[in-house]
């Protein structure tokens, strides 16, 4: 798979500069093309397919957590207050079904909510948002921002 960012002056803003990204998904063909996709575009990509396994990746530094709320077999609110919890300071990005039917109190625990239906550019532009926001985390904790 290929993507052309070095030509396409339009995507060049969404490459990263080496952050980690942790993957959290039950299903690893999502996590492989998810990570391939990444990759691509110059992020160091750490997946995780059971909640098991989140506690040994959470010892690397990680600068975004990328999670799946519906995943099953897993609880993506309590995955949520969890890394809140042990490191409260990284960003997480939240994938759902629907950000309508996502309580308050969980939308408020994530820097941003995307469909999990996402584009590759609507992934990479929340991903870059987060990255280059303020990182006022302790404030920016509380204002997750939606998107449709």
């Amino acid at each position: 798979m290929v993507f052309p960012t070095e030509n396409n002056q339009n995507l060049s803003h969404l490459r990263g500069d080496r952050q980690v990204l942790l993957c959290i998904s039950n299903c690893q063909e999502i996590l492989a093309i998810r990570k391939l996709l990444l990759e691509a575009f110059g992020y160091e990509v750490l997946s995780a397919d059971d909640p098991e396994s989140i506690d040994s990746l959470m010892d690397q530094p990680v600068d975004i957590i990328i999670l799946d709320y519906r995943a099953a077999g897993t609880n993506g609110e309590l995955l949520a207050i969890k890394t809140k919890i042990l490191h409260p300071l990284i960003p997480i990005l939240m994938l759902v079904d629907d950000p309508a039917t996502v309580p308050e109190s969980v939308a408020k625990l994530a820097h941003g909510v995307i469909r999990r239906d996402y584009s590759p550019v609507t992934l990479l532009e929340e991903i870059a948002r987060i990255i280059h926001m303020d990182r006022g985390y302790s404030t920016n904790a509380l204002t997750a921002r939606r998107l449709a």
